[in-house]
């Protein structure tokens, strides 16, 4: 069965564009990364997993991104985590799953509103990213992704990341939580994910360490689902 497009519409003539198929909950959730949109290998194997499950699927593309409104650069990481609890209350506590920028919203819509989290899945998050997110900038102040896509940050953007209290972030989280990073990530260090997943306090909480797996996991999705499914719900 196919999903079905929707727009949400925001303040300041912003809007989220998105794909859903309804289904039993929770629904599964899909959070892409920094530069990406929401179709890709990990989320179509996910709306697969949930079809299969006859569980709801949706994803959205984060605003700067895809058919979503704004640009890359202008958007604080702050109003796309309000972004993203927006579009959960419409459909109840949810199986949460970020990649790389999308798992670091993730994480901070989890700690913020753990009601709409049954299970958190976070892959590669880029956790760390935000407070240094300055020192990633070239003399022209602008930030390249290893997809080649070069844009520029705005002041505002930089000082809302350095406010988003990632310190306190993985002792708030209260949601059963499973935190994937492979050994060969280039993006993110793997002992980032290391010391935010020995920072949590919640004792429903599994780390898995892919040996030799890259920052997309793409090839470890299929195990990653199965090891979502087996967490105690919230």
């Amino acid at each position: 069965m196919s999903t079905q497009p929707f727009r949400i519409e925001l303040a300041d003539d912003h809007h989220i564009v998105g794909d859903a198929r309804e289904g039993n909950g929770p629904y599964y959730v899909f959070l892409h990364g920094l530069g990406s949109v929401r179709t890709g290998e990990k989320s179509e194997s996910l709306r697969e997993h949930a079809e299969a499950r006859g569980q709801g699927f949706l994803r959205f593309d984060l605003r700067g991104h895809g058919e979503s409104s704004g640009q890359l650069g202008r958007i604080p990481v702050s109003e796309l985590i309000a972004d993203t609890i927006q579009v959960l209350e419409r459909i109840g506590p949810c199986n949460l799953v970020g990649s790389s920028l999308g798992g670091l919203v993730s994480a901070h819509v989890a700690a913020a509103r753990p009601d709409l989290v049954d299970r958190l899945a976070l892959l590669a998050p880029a956790l760390g990213l935000m407070a240094k997110l300055g020192e990633r900038l070239d003399a022209k102040g602008r930030m390249s992704t290893n997809e080649g896509i070069s844009f520029e940050i705005e002041p505002h953007v930089l000082k809302d990341a350095k406010e988003l209290g990632e310190h306190s972030l993985p002792a708030r989280l209260k949601v059963p939580t499973l935190l994937v990073h492979g050994t060969a990530d280039d993006v993110i260090p793997l002992i980032v994910s290391e010391r935010f997943y020995a920072a949590m306090a919640y004792e429903h909480k599994k780390l898995w360490i892919v040996p030799d797996g890259d920052h997309r996991l793409n090839t470890v999705r299929t195990q990653i689902w199965r090891l979502l499914d087996e967490l105690p719900a919230s």
